[in-house]
Protein backbone atom coordinates (compact mmCIF):
# COMPACT_ATOMS: atom_id res chain seq x y z
CA UNK A 1 0.00 0.00 0.00
CA UNK A 2 1.46 3.31 -1.09
CA UNK A 3 -1.55 5.55 -0.38
CA UNK A 4 -5.44 5.67 0.73
CA UNK A 5 -7.98 7.40 0.01
CA UNK A 6 -11.93 7.86 0.10
CA UNK A 7 -12.61 5.42 -2.62
CA UNK A 8 -9.65 3.69 -3.69
CA UNK A 9 -6.13 2.87 -2.97
CA UNK A 10 -2.85 3.00 -4.25
CA UNK A 11 -0.84 -0.04 -4.31
CA UNK A 12 2.23 -1.84 -6.00
CA UNK A 13 1.81 -4.81 -8.07
CA UNK A 14 2.50 -8.19 -7.45
CA UNK A 15 3.45 -11.08 -9.78
CA UNK A 16 -0.20 -12.68 -9.15
CA UNK A 17 -1.94 -9.76 -10.49
CA UNK A 18 -0.80 -10.69 -14.46
CA UNK A 19 -3.85 -12.20 -15.39
CA UNK A 20 -6.36 -9.77 -14.07
CA UNK A 21 -4.34 -6.93 -15.84
CA UNK A 22 -4.22 -8.49 -18.85
CA UNK A 23 -8.08 -9.15 -18.52
CA UNK A 24 -8.52 -5.44 -17.80
CA UNK A 25 -6.38 -4.03 -21.01
CA UNK A 26 -7.65 -6.40 -23.00
CA UNK A 27 -11.48 -5.84 -21.91
CA UNK A 28 -10.48 -1.81 -22.51
CA UNK A 29 -9.20 -1.86 -25.76
CA UNK A 30 -11.82 0.52 -27.45
CA UNK A 31 -12.13 2.59 -24.34
CA UNK A 32 -8.58 3.50 -24.27
CA UNK A 33 -7.90 3.13 -28.10
CA UNK A 34 -7.85 7.38 -28.69
CA UNK A 35 -5.67 7.75 -25.49
CA UNK A 36 -3.69 4.72 -25.42
CA UNK A 37 -3.39 3.65 -28.70
CA UNK A 38 -0.47 1.01 -28.78
CA UNK A 39 -1.88 -0.39 -25.57
CA UNK A 40 -5.41 -0.56 -26.85
CA UNK A 41 -4.02 -2.15 -30.33
CA UNK A 42 -1.56 -4.34 -28.54
CA UNK A 43 -1.92 -8.09 -27.69
CA UNK A 44 -1.90 -10.67 -24.81
CA UNK A 45 2.19 -10.35 -25.43
CA UNK A 46 2.51 -6.76 -25.07
CA UNK A 47 0.17 -6.34 -22.17
CA UNK A 48 2.07 -9.31 -20.59
CA UNK A 49 5.52 -6.81 -21.32
CA UNK A 50 3.21 -4.17 -19.92
CA UNK A 51 2.40 -5.43 -16.82
CA UNK A 52 5.75 -6.87 -16.26
CA UNK A 53 7.13 -3.00 -15.91
CA UNK A 54 4.57 -2.61 -12.80
CA UNK A 55 6.48 -4.61 -10.68
CA UNK A 56 8.79 -4.07 -8.85
CA UNK A 57 11.61 -2.49 -9.31
CA UNK A 58 10.67 -1.29 -12.72
CA UNK A 59 7.37 0.67 -11.36
CA UNK A 60 10.19 2.41 -8.86
CA UNK A 61 12.84 3.06 -10.45
CA UNK A 62 13.62 6.87 -9.26
CA UNK A 63 12.26 8.55 -12.25
CA UNK A 64 8.73 6.59 -12.34
CA UNK A 65 6.64 5.63 -10.30
CA UNK A 66 3.64 3.22 -11.40
CA UNK A 67 0.57 1.96 -8.84
CA UNK A 68 -2.45 -0.08 -9.60
CA UNK A 69 -5.48 1.78 -8.65
CA UNK A 70 -7.87 -0.41 -6.60
CA UNK A 71 -11.25 0.35 -5.29
CA UNK A 72 -12.03 0.27 -1.53
CA UNK A 73 -15.18 -1.88 -1.82
CA UNK A 74 -14.42 -4.85 -3.20
CA UNK A 75 -10.37 -4.28 -3.62
CA UNK A 76 -10.42 -4.74 -7.30
CA UNK A 77 -7.88 -3.47 -9.96
CA UNK A 78 -9.61 -0.66 -11.93
CA UNK A 79 -6.58 1.09 -13.18
CA UNK A 80 -3.54 2.50 -13.31
CA UNK A 81 -1.34 5.70 -12.35
CA UNK A 82 2.18 6.67 -12.61
CA UNK A 83 4.02 9.49 -11.87
CA UNK A 84 6.81 10.40 -14.61
CA UNK A 85 10.07 12.36 -15.80
CA UNK A 86 10.70 12.86 -11.94
CA UNK A 87 13.62 15.29 -11.55
CA UNK A 88 16.06 16.44 -8.32
CA UNK A 89 16.62 19.02 -7.21
CA UNK A 90 16.06 22.25 -8.38
CA UNK A 91 13.48 21.43 -10.58
CA UNK A 92 11.43 18.76 -8.33
CA UNK A 93 8.94 17.97 -10.56
CA UNK A 94 7.10 15.41 -12.71
CA UNK A 95 4.64 14.22 -15.00
CA UNK A 96 1.30 12.27 -13.70
CA UNK A 97 -0.72 9.87 -15.94
CA UNK A 98 -3.22 7.68 -15.43
CA UNK A 99 -5.97 5.30 -16.78
CA UNK A 100 -9.05 3.84 -16.21
CA UNK A 101 -10.35 0.66 -17.00
CA UNK A 102 -13.55 0.13 -19.28
CA UNK A 103 -16.73 0.02 -16.86
CA UNK A 104 -15.29 2.11 -14.07
CA UNK A 105 -15.72 5.72 -15.18
CA UNK A 106 -18.47 8.31 -13.79
CA UNK A 107 -17.91 6.75 -10.36
CA UNK A 108 -15.18 9.58 -9.03
CA UNK A 109 -12.71 6.28 -8.67
CA UNK A 110 -9.79 8.06 -10.52
CA UNK A 111 -10.02 11.64 -9.28
CA UNK A 112 -10.06 10.11 -5.88
CA UNK A 113 -6.94 7.80 -6.90
CA UNK A 114 -5.22 11.14 -8.52
CA UNK A 115 -5.32 13.30 -5.37
CA UNK A 116 -3.80 10.23 -2.98
CA UNK A 117 -0.98 10.32 -5.75
CA UNK A 118 -0.80 13.66 -5.70
CA UNK A 119 -0.69 13.95 -1.61
CA UNK A 120 1.48 11.25 -2.25
CA UNK A 121 4.12 13.64 -4.60
CA UNK A 122 4.13 16.26 -2.48
CA UNK A 123 4.23 14.47 0.76
CA UNK A 124 6.36 11.87 0.62
CA UNK A 125 8.81 12.33 -2.41
CA UNK A 126 8.61 16.39 -1.81
CA UNK A 127 8.43 17.48 -5.03
CA UNK A 128 7.18 20.93 -6.20
CA UNK A 129 5.11 20.77 -9.24
CA UNK A 130 3.05 18.33 -10.58
CA UNK A 131 2.14 18.38 -15.19
CA UNK A 132 -0.82 16.48 -16.43
CA UNK A 133 -0.56 16.60 -20.63
CA UNK A 134 -3.93 15.96 -21.78
CA UNK A 135 -5.55 15.90 -25.56
CA UNK A 136 -7.53 18.71 -25.69
CA UNK A 137 -10.79 16.57 -26.69
CA UNK A 138 -10.19 14.46 -24.07
CA UNK A 139 -12.87 16.32 -21.74
CA UNK A 140 -13.02 13.75 -19.02
CA UNK A 141 -9.54 13.98 -18.04
CA UNK A 142 -9.79 18.10 -18.16
CA UNK A 143 -12.51 18.33 -16.15
CA UNK A 144 -10.54 15.63 -13.60
CA UNK A 145 -7.74 18.20 -12.93
CA UNK A 146 -9.69 21.43 -13.15
CA UNK A 147 -11.43 19.82 -10.15
CA UNK A 148 -8.36 19.32 -8.72
CA UNK A 149 -6.87 22.55 -8.75
CA UNK A 150 -4.72 22.59 -12.07
CA UNK A 151 -4.00 25.57 -13.76
CA UNK A 152 -3.90 25.82 -17.83
CA UNK A 153 -0.03 26.74 -18.94
CA UNK A 154 -0.32 26.33 -22.75
CA UNK A 155 -0.31 23.67 -25.60
CA UNK A 156 2.66 21.62 -26.10
CA UNK A 157 2.64 21.32 -29.74
CA UNK A 158 2.93 17.49 -31.75
CA UNK A 159 4.27 16.20 -28.06
CA UNK A 160 3.08 12.42 -28.95
CA UNK A 161 2.60 10.25 -31.45
CA UNK A 162 -0.79 8.67 -31.50
CA UNK A 163 -1.91 6.70 -34.70
CA UNK A 164 0.87 7.98 -36.55
CA UNK A 165 -0.53 11.83 -36.21
CA UNK A 166 1.37 14.16 -33.72
CA UNK A 167 -1.27 15.28 -31.21
CA UNK A 168 -1.27 18.73 -29.34
CA UNK A 169 -1.16 18.16 -25.65
CA UNK A 170 -3.00 20.95 -23.39
CA UNK A 171 -0.42 21.22 -20.23
CA UNK A 172 -2.03 21.47 -16.60
CA UNK A 173 -0.33 22.13 -13.86
CA UNK A 174 -0.28 22.37 -9.50
CA UNK A 175 2.03 23.17 -7.70
CA UNK A 176 3.09 21.88 -4.17
CA UNK A 177 2.60 25.97 -2.74
CA UNK A 178 -1.06 26.08 -3.97
CA UNK A 179 -2.01 22.31 -2.86
CA UNK A 180 -0.43 22.56 0.29
CA UNK A 181 -3.14 25.47 1.28
CA UNK A 182 -5.85 22.96 2.24
CA UNK A 183 -8.28 24.91 0.05
CA UNK A 184 -7.75 22.42 -2.85
CA UNK A 185 -8.97 19.77 -0.71
CA UNK A 186 -12.51 21.12 -0.23
CA UNK A 187 -13.39 20.69 -4.10
CA UNK A 188 -16.91 18.53 -3.25
CA UNK A 189 -16.58 14.83 -4.94
CA UNK A 190 -19.64 13.32 -5.96
CA UNK A 191 -21.51 14.91 -3.20
CA UNK A 192 -18.61 14.65 -0.21
CA UNK A 193 -16.07 16.97 0.67
CA UNK A 194 -12.52 15.90 -0.45
CA UNK A 195 -10.45 15.56 2.39
CA UNK A 196 -7.07 14.54 2.73
CA UNK A 197 -6.57 10.44 2.63
CA UNK A 198 -4.77 8.64 5.13
CA UNK A 199 -1.29 8.04 4.89
CA UNK A 200 -0.11 4.10 5.23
Amino acid sequence: MVRRGQRTFLRFARAEDGPTFIALLDRSRDHLAAWMPRAARGSEPSFGRRFARMLQPDCDSGGRLRLLVCAREDQRIVGVCSLGSITEWPNLDCNIGYWLAAGETGKGLMRDAVAALIDHAFEERRLHRIAANIIPHNQRSTALVRALGFTRDGVLRGLIEIDGVWRDHECWSVLSTDWRTGALRQIPAAGMTLQPPDAT
